[in-house]
């Protein structure tokens, strides 16, 4: 499927509708995308990573050159490193986005070494890469850590292999996965957390249960396309080994 528009739309309480406000320039370098959460002032986008944002203000979210990203390229795409020859992160406008795709463009291009990855998730007991799809980035008070659950790409299923990765900023960098759902023939993509529910160790989080791009012509009766919820235990040691909070 080929992303052809974009733009942004209001609640109208009246009209009990979305009501079109706004169009966004498909060339434009940030813009909103994937589960959104606040903190210290701005709204983030994670789509899983979260590496854009913009003010949380009314006027400023509808201004499409406000969008910051998070990355190490300047407006014109090119790398920047600091005097020590370190990948130069802050938070830009107008620049490129460096998510994992990327990522990796450059390391081929010899622009970026590959131990300077920072946006790669693997499988911590194998170091196996990981290609994340769709997700949400929270904090946990439990983990002291920013929690990830996210879907994987093209992994022992197409789209139903859910992934649980934290990092101390919610800029990462993000690095060890463990997955923690998976579903044979299925899919379970876009999961999201709910903070909101979060008690102790146990969050919860939600996905969209389909055979849709499964290859699987079975579907669950009176479950299918619908939307399923888990609860994660974080106390459980398998997820990041002996580093968990009492």
């Amino acid at each position: 499927m080929k992303i052809y528009a974009r733009g942004l739309a209001v609640w109208d309480d009246n009209a009990n509708e979305f009501k079109h406000i706004a169009d966004i320039d498909m060339k434009a370098p940030a813009f909103p995308a994937g589960h959104s959460f606040v903190h210290e002032g701005h709204v983030y986008f994670a789509h899983p990573f979260p590496v854009t944002r913009v003010k949380a203000e009314a006027k400023a979210y509808l201004d499409i050159n406000q969008y910051e990203t998070f990355t190490c390229l300047k407006a014109a795409g090119e790398v920047e490193r600091d005097e020590q020859d370190k990948l130069r992160y802050a938070w830009r406008k107008a620049a490129p986005m460096l998510g994992p795709q990327e990522e990796n463009k450059r390391v081929k291009a010899g622009k970026i070494k590959d131990d300077e990855k920072r946006w790669q998730l693997r499988e911590r007991s194998t170091g196996k890469h990981v290609v994340p799809h769709a997700g949400s980035v929270y904090w946990n008070e439990y983990r002291k850590r920013w929690i990830m659950i996210v879907t994987q790409t093209f992994g022992t299923s197409f789209l139903g292999e859910v992934w649980y990765a934290e990092a101390e900023s919610q800029v990462g960098p993000w690095c060890d996965a463990v997955k923690i759902v998976t579903h044979d023939k299925y899919s379970f993509y876009n999961p999201k957390q709910h903070p909101m529910f979060d008690k102790g160790r146990f969050i919860y989080f939600e996905g969209t249960y389909t055979h849709t791009f499964s290859g699987n012509p079975h579907a669950t009766p009176r479950y299918d396309y619908n939307q399923i919820m888990y609860r994660l235990d974080l106390s459980d040691p398998r997820l990041m080994g002996d580093d968990k909070r009492q």
